[in-house]
């Protein structure tokens, strides 16, 4: 017998084809979210709240 723990069962071909998914989706979530991370801060600039240069403006 051995004293290593068993590893996960191997995945089946429907769990494998989900993770697929999930991971695709993930990348395109994230790409996604740094777009919508770059526009507002381009809104925020131009509406004068940010300086592009150093930062928020203190109230």
């Amino acid at each position: 017998m051995s004293a290593e723990p068993a590893g996960p069962p191997p995945l089946t071909g429907d769990e494998h084809a989900e993770l697929m998914f999930l991971r695709a989706e993930n990348a395109l979530l994230r790409t996604e979210r740094d777009i919508l991370v770059k526009a507002a801060g381009w809104f925020a600039a131009d509406a004068g709240v940010l300086d592009r240069r150093t930062g928020p403006e203190p109230r």
